[in-house]
């Protein structure tokens, strides 16, 4: 602690970090404000445009669709996960399942696509760096001044110089971390903090300072068994580069190369095919929808479907739905299966670079990891099936099947509609699933603070004697 006081570019260097962490505080929820507000603004005129729509059949209702956005959890500000990646709207229709459109990494410029500064980024990527610059010295250059030699000789252990080193460069890091922590904390307190938030800010305060600590062991490690500060500098630099830069890159490849998943072109041209086995509701003469008719004529006891209690278009609408929907949703679960394979990869990379681990507890205690993309899927998918099936039993029951196109429904069933919440998945059970990283993450402690604890402290004591 004392030698960055002393080190005026050590302080110039904490400064800049404690900066950058602030501004990415701040602006990452001003952007969030700005992106929540919007949503909420787009999502309240299309409400009203439902609500206000005129008397008209329940079919071309269908038609028309209906638009819903994203809500983003209260903490995605400070880490935004996949978010930016996952799209905030989806149109929701008839006969089809659309995936989010609209994400910020989608429409963002060339320089915004390296990635925008949030404090997670800060966090995970560049105070690791500043730890490393701020320790890489904290033994190996006591030894080139010799004064392990004379820190042994007035009594001092080998255990307690290093427990020292240890709590000096953690000084330093809390120092650097607390005022981005404070920021969140502040920002985030100031809207309406629920348990969501409350729970959340701390896993994330657990999380991280856990993720400095094992930086701080390892560089105090590292500087302990290196002869030279230079040489102990290059060496951690290598290893922030190897565990922050070039693993994650590579456990994407690899993630990839051995799950590919479809293009969303793919993925429909698929969806396309497995309907059309099946047959097309607005073919009159498709074999599997005559087979359906046949067995209504059946159980009702009639000769023509204008015979029939109901709404015959209305029924093969219906049905036709339930098919299509089905048929996506099996596809879709083959796609999410897909990326959970891609991510099980990536958590065992996690066992080789703790910013892998760090990023994806992060994200999930944040509530923007993947499976919160996918709870709102699966629950815009379940609203957009209940609408289109409501529609269809107007269609069924209030439209008679002769002159069916010309008529029409009251514009008063538009406000008896539901209209769409989402629910985050909750916390322990996101966790439960992420054993692994969170068994790496402890590890990433544990094995440093073995190290010296057994410390190939042998170098210092040979120091110490002289030898």
């Amino acid at each position: 602690m004392g030698q960055i006081r002393e080190d005026r570019y050590g302080v110039f260097l904490l400064g800049l970090v404690v900066a950058l962490g602030v501004v990415a505080v701040l602006g990452a929820r001003h952007h969030a404000a700005s992106e929540a507000e919007q949503r909420t603004r787009y999502q309240a005129i299309v409400d009203r445009q439902w609500v206000e729509q005129p008397d008209r059949h329940p079919h071309r209702v269908i038609h028309n669709g209906f638009l819903v956005f994203r809500e983003e959890a209260p903490l995605a500000f400070f880490d935004p996960g996949v978010g930016a990646w996952a799209g905030t709207s989806l149109f929701l229709e008839g006969h089809r399942q659309n995936a989010a459109d609209f994400g910020d990494a989608r429409h963002a410029t060339a320089m915004l696509r390296f990635g925008r500064l949030t404090p997670a980024s800060v966090l995970s990527l560049l105070l690791p760096l500043f730890v490393v610059v701020a320790g890489f010295a904290s033994v190996s250059a006591e030894r080139e001044r010799g004064m392990l030699r004379l820190l042994l000789a007035q009594g001092a252990t080998p255990a307690q110089i290093l427990a020292g080193k240890v709590l000096g460069t953690g000084a330093v890091a809390a120092l650097a971390a607390l005022p981005i922590g404070l920021a969140t904390v502040a920002i985030a307190g100031s809207g309406s903090p629920g348990p969501f938030s409350v729970g959340r800010m701390a896993g994330l305060a657990a999380i991280y300072t856990a993720y400095l600590a094992g930086w701080v062991l390892v560089t105090v490690l590292i500087s302990s068994l290196r002869a030279s500060s230079r040489s102990t500098l290059v060496q951690l630099i290598a290893v922030w580069v190897a565990l922050c830069v070039a693993a994650p890159r590579l456990g994407a490849s690899v993630a990839g190369a051995l799950h590919p998943l479809p293009s969303r072109a793919e993925f429909t041209a698929q969806v396309e095919r497995a309907l059309n086995e099946v047959g097309d509701s607005h073919n009159p003469q498709d074999p599997f929808f005559l087979s359906l008719r046949d067995e209504y004529l059946s159980r009702y006891q009639v000769s023509s479907v204008e015979e029939l209690p109901m709404n015959w278009g209305g029924v093969v609408s219906r049905e036709g739905e339930a098919i299509s929907s089905r048929i996506h949703e099996e596809h879709q679960q083959d796609l999410v299966e897909g990326q959970r394979r891609q991510d099980r990869v990536l958590s065992r990379a996690g066992l080789l670079s703790p910013y892998l681990v760090v990023r994806d507890l992060s994200m999930a205690v944040a509530g923007t990891g993947p499976e919160a993309m996918e709870a709102f899927r699966a629950q815009a998918e379940a609203h957009r099936y209940d609408l289109i099936q409501r529609l269809n039993d107007l269609h069924i029951n209030e439209i008679h099947y002769e002159n069916d196109r010309a008529q029409r429904v009251s514009r008063e069933h538009w406000a008896e509609f539901p209209t769409f919440e989402t629910r985050p998945p909750p916390l322990g059970g996101v966790l439960a699933a992420r054993s692994l990283s969170l068994s790496a993450l402890a590890l990433w402690i544990l094995l440093p603070l073995l190290g010296l604890a057994r410390g190939r402290l042998a170098r210092v004591e040979v120091d110490g004697s002289g030898s």
